[in-house]
């Protein structure tokens, strides 16, 4: 008799329902399992093969780094910047370096644009930092026609990080531009990014 009640006490200590799911309970998508009340699917779009692209998050919440099946630094204030024309305008040609930090390639295809503004000849270097866990990412310095003018090329002995340099630029608009791999199982990715201008 003691130890049915033993276990009687054990049982209602240990509930194994809990109403709480926490912050994010679980994946979702377009061929995923459906959030349960009081959540809701974000960043789903159902683009992966499982069809499980988001997740299911509390109404008011956010999704906690290590939930998110990309991973994906959230630089929505610079966004949308995909294109030349939609540039992020950076200070470099009042402040001769700057520094931006938590960039997302994300979603797959996506690119990003930085306008720089020349003022006098002067050299450009934009360095690339970004997670070898992640897409190996690329970069150049773009015209103000869009062309490239230099690409970023891997720095001997360092994965992950990427120097552009262009030397003796004449005064204009240049672009620092960075992108992932146009196919692959990953094509997403953060990084951080440099801009330095210096003296000819």
């Amino acid at each position: 008799m003691r130890s049915l009640a033993l276990l009687f006490l054990a049982l209602a200590a240990c509930s194994p329902y809990s109403p709480d799911l926490g912050a994010a309970p679980f994946l979702c998508g377009s061929a995923a399992p459906l959030c349960p009340d009081g959540y809701s699917c974000q960043n789903g779009t159902g683009g992966s093969a499982t069809g499980a692209d988001g997740v299911c998050v509390k109404a008011g919440g956010t999704i906690p780094v290590d939930a998110s099946p990309t991973n994906c630094a959230n630089d929505t204030s610079l966004e949308p910047n995909d294109s030349i024309e939609m540039a992020w305008v950076t200070p470099v040609d009042t402040r001769k370096s700057f520094p931006l930090s938590s960039l997302a390639i994300c979603p797959a295809g996506d690119k990003d644009n930085y306008a720089m503004q020349i003022t006098t000849v002067e050299n450009i270097e934009v360095l690339i930092d970004y997670d070898t866990a992640g897409a190996p990412l690329q970069g150049a310095i773009l015209t103000s026609a869009g062309t490239p003018a230099a690409q970023a090329m891997t720095v001997t002995g360092s994965p992950g990080h990427l120097r552009a340099y262009l030397a003796n630029a004449s005064v204009g608009t240049y672009y620092a531009q960075v992108f992932g791999p146009a196919q692959g199982s990953v094509q997403t990715n953060n990084y951080n990014l440099t801009i330095n201008i210096t003296g000819p």
